[in-house]
């Protein structure tokens, strides 16, 4: 399966220095990126934000796949709402027109998905995931969010939190 990002979810991850527990979660997919969001990354580490640098390299380096705009999806592009940024939009489309999920942490971008029945994944469930699958440990997470808010003053609301570490249900 594919799986589509836009840069802000991406920005958070690697300011915590968690995308490799990003691709260990979703070994079985390929994570993938549309051009703006590739294009905003590159302006992001050219004005000093270098905690961006091993994405670069991934996607220089093939492990995050760049997937290039049909026609159609440029178009739908062109039709998306203005207040998302261009790499949100092209991602949108991307999974619009391919039924493909999202991964981003923009409130509005998710919005739209849900409106628009398009399945997206938020910083908050993939936190939740890498201690439910066992991936990393509770305080470990903890000191994800804390290197977020530290680096990209990420703010999470006390509800989100509890979603994350809300206790996990037994197995039948």
């Amino acid at each position: 399966m594919t799986i589509v990002s836009d840069t802000n979810i991406l920005s958070s991850l690697a300011a915590a220095n968690a995308l490799a527990l990003l691709q260990q979660l979703f070994a079985r997919s390929m994570l993938s990126i549309p051009p703006a969001v590739r294009d905003e990354l590159r302006t992001a580490v050219d004005r000093g934000k270098t905690y961006l640098e091993p994405l670069v390299m991934a996607i220089a380096a093939g492990e995050i796949l760049l997937l290039e705009l049909t026609e159609d999806e440029q178009s739908l592009t062109a039709t998306l709402p203005r207040n998302l940024n261009t790499g949100e939009r092209e991602a949108i489309a991307l999974c619009q027109q391919r039924r493909l999920p999202l991964l981003s942490n923009d409130r509005q971008a998710i919005r739209y998905c849900q409106a628009k029945g398009i399945d997206a994944v938020v910083l908050p469930d993939l936190l939740r995931l890498f201690w439910t699958r066992q991936l990393i440990t509770r305080v470990e997470v903890e000191h994800l969010i804390s290197r977020m808010e530290q680096v990209e003053r990420l703010t999470l609301s006390e509800e989100q939190r509890a979603a994350i570490f809300a206790p996990q249900r037994r197995r039948r």
